[in-house]
């Protein structure tokens, strides 16, 4: 029994010697391949912040039909994910990412000031106010799983209109939590 018990360990150490030399040599490989490493730390780093107007001030809308938002003035844009000319997140990576939306409007009695969040054409999430003057603003944010080539954008709600000037309160920002 000592002897099977023995040529068992024996095996066992075997087994690990060879896995320790597979794992060696895989990070021998790693360390030899610096620049994919690089790589796909860099595609790791995903994150954008737009604001509504590059330069004066005004209002966007009232249309009257779902509008594709342009945040033009970008303040971050790691990966480089959004597109400043169409208003649209492409997922570089499958992964986690989070966004938020901080819409601003002057207060009308016939239009409020709405943003809805759409994922590939699907209606997520809005933000919604309305009064009939001064400012009011809201805001939403939504973690979403994400597909590469996946799409995120802002549409402007029918009839209603977002206000922004230098001082940038129409903000659309999103940011990947971790890759899957």
């Amino acid at each position: 029994c000592l002897l099977f018990s023995s040529s068992a360990h024996a095996e066992e150490l075997i087994t690990i010697k060879k896995r320790s030399n597979v794992t060696e040599n895989q990070v021998e490989a790693l360390r030899r391949d610096g620049q994919v490493k690089d790589i796909l730390f860099l595609v790791k780093q995903v994150a954008f912040s737009a604001s509504l107007l590059a330069s004066g001030s005004g209002n966007v809308g009232p249309y009257s039909t779902l509008v594709p938002l342009v945040f033009r003035y970008v303040v971050t844009n790691t990966g480089n994910a959004y597109n400043p000319n169409t208003g649209v997140f492409t997922a570089p990576v499958k992964g986690a990412y989070h966004f938020e939306f901080h819409i601003y409007g002057h207060g009308h009695a016939s239009h409020p000031s709405s943003a809805i969040l759409v994922k590939n054409g699907q209606h997520i999430f809005i933000a919604y106010e309305h009064q009939p003057s001064h400012y009011g603003s809201s805001s939403n944010g939504v973690t979403l799983i994400l597909e590469v080539g996946d799409v995120v954008f802002l549409r402007l709600w029918p009839n209603s209109r977002i206000w922004d000037n230098a001082n940038h309160h129409s903000t659309f920002s999103g940011h990947l939590l971790f890759t899957m």
